[in-house]
């Protein structure tokens, strides 16, 4: 009998011994790992719990700090350092620049997700083992999408908040449509948009399609150079073509926004412009990074632009937006002086 007893609790230790190897297995795996379709529609599969970061993409950078990630980056893009981003996250100046790191260089750091902005980056990544996903954006919609999967990826309260992000941009162009759907097509003023730092290069714009042209539409205007081509950064477009178009409103994206609005009040070529003579010229805010393009801030543009284009009709107040957006987002409290020195573009005092 207790032979039979020592065989039976034998066969059952070693049946125990052989399910709690097997939880070593594929199952086990599974347990440590997510899987997460990037921008590009390519399923990728990353740690469960991610905690190191590395960043190649300005725009991401931003949109980190928006979810309080920004203590998960190990390497942030050096665009996205600025007085701003700095009073939001002090850390990112120190922070190395992997942005244009090798793939070797990469495997050695062992980040748990590196950012990218293209599927051939992110699949060249991952081929050699290197945890990447692309994240990259064109538009409003697509900020609501790449928010919505870096959410998902980092769960949690990352993730409330994400939701709250992309609730809040949903926000921002439903209360834009309804304070302006009285505003006919003839009455919307025309926009041109200037990207650049360069004093000596004041005939750059953007194109149909752009995001730029998206949060002009959302503010009541129409982007001046839409029909001249496609994309962010025009090429090939003379300054001809570009005065052509008498812009109503000028919007200044860059650095040396200041310096290049104050060229332009100079320049012989822009004085029978209407923004010119009009006195309509403005430098978009730059916070943590340049409103205007890709960034973290990107719902704030649209309402700004907005309240520049048509003051009267618009039922929110910017100031109180942007110091409720800092706070919510990047748990950053703002003083009111702060906010008209990023609403006027001016550094934070040194």
């Amino acid at each position: 009998m207790k032979k039979k007893t020592s065989l039976l609790l034998a066969l059952m230790l070693a049946a125990l011994m052989l399910m709690t190897a097997g939880c070593g297995g594929p199952a086990s795996e599974e347990a440590q790992t997510q899987t997460v379709t990037g921008m590009g529609g390519v399923e990728v599969t990353l740690p469960k719990e991610v905690k190191t970061i590395v960043d190649t993409w300005s725009a991401a950078t931003d949109n980190l700090f928006n979810l309080g990630a920004g203590e998960l980056l190990v390497s942030g893009h050096p665009a996205a350092v600025s007085d701003w981003s700095k009073r939001v996250f002090p850390g990112i100046a120190d922070l190395p620049d992997y942005s244009k790191a090798t793939a070797e260089e990469l495997l050695e750091l062992n980040p748990d997700m590196v950012i990218v902005t293209s599927t051939e980056k992110e699949m060249e990544l991952r081929d050699v083992g290197v945890n990447a996903i692309n994240l990259m954006y064109t538009d409003y919609e697509g900020f609501q999408k790449s928010t919505t999967i870096l959410g998902q990826i980092l769960g949690g309260e990352y993730e409330e908040r994400a939701k709250a992000l992309v609730d809040y941009t949903q926000w921002v162009t439903d209360t834009l449509a309804e304070d302006l759907k009285d505003v006919q097509e003839e009455d919307k003023p025309v926009v041109h948009y200037i990207m650049t730092s360069d004093t000596t290069k004041l005939y750059s714009g953007a194109g149909g399609g752009s995001i730029i042209e998206e949060w002009i539409n959302y503010a009541g205007g129409k982007l001046s150079t839409a029909a001249l081509g496609k994309g962010m950064g025009l090429k090939d477009v003379t300054a001809e073509q570009i005065l052509a178009t008498n812009p109503d409103y000028i919007m200044i994206d860059g650095d040396n926004a200041v310096e290049v609005r104050d060229a332009l009040k100079a320049s012989p070529e822009w004085q029978d412009i209407t923004a010119v003579k009009e006195n309509r010229i403005y430098c978009i805010p730059k916070g943590c990074f340049w409103w205007g393009r890709l960034c973290g801030d990107t719902p704030l543009q649209a309402l700004w632009a907005a309240t520049i284009l048509h003051p009267d009709k618009v039922s929110f107040d910017i100031k109180e937006e942007t110091k409720k957006y800092y706070k919510d987002f990047k748990q950053c409290e703002l003083t009111d002086e702060e906010v008209d020195q990023l609403l006027r573009t001016e550094l934070l005092p040194q």
